[in-house]
């Protein structure tokens, strides 16, 4: 009987554990294709378990200025232009939302970390927003709370 509750509390063990890890900022790898704007992204996949290869990315619980249609601002070009420096042609990892995965526009939701040394590196949603060229907006329909990655 002892055997039987050591064996399910490791079974309940190993469960927490997967479900931490797959909150973990490599569930998706690729290299930035495209720059849609300051937080908005595409990227292509390279060993993902998503049947997609190409994905449209918006950054989780940022904001920036629009560059296009009638609120298009120059501080947009800022924030695309910062965006297109640190991401064009980048590689990065990507903690994708797991609770809604898309957001309305089809775009996969995520928090984009730097490749640094083929690791998840730095947090690009922190670096823009510290850099003046994004908002934090804590965004409820998805799994992120900026507060535990942008202090």
């Amino acid at each position: 009987m002892r055997l039987t509750k050591i064996a399910i509390l490791l079974i309940l063990a190993l469960l927490l554990w997967f479900c931490l890890a797959t909150g973990s900022p490599d569930e998706a790898y690729g290299r930035v294709v495209k720059i849609v704007d300051g937080d908005t992204i595409d990227v292509q996949l390279q060993d993902s378990l998503l049947s997609e290869d190409l994905i449209r990315v918006r950054l989780a619980d940022i904001d920036t200025p629009e560059t296009r249609g009638p609120e298009a601002c120059e501080a947009g070009k800022k924030a695309s232009a910062y965006t297109k420096t640190w991401l064009q042609s980048a590689y990065v990892f990507l903690d994708l939302d797991d609770k809604t995965g898309k957001d309305p526009f089809d775009r996969w939701v995520a928090v984009v970390y730097l490749s640094e040394n083929n690791q998840p590196g730095r947090n690009f949603n922190k670096m823009l927003a510290d850099a003046g060229h994004a908002v934090i907006e804590d965004f409820k329909n998805n799994e992120f709370d900026p507060s535990s990655w942008w202090i």
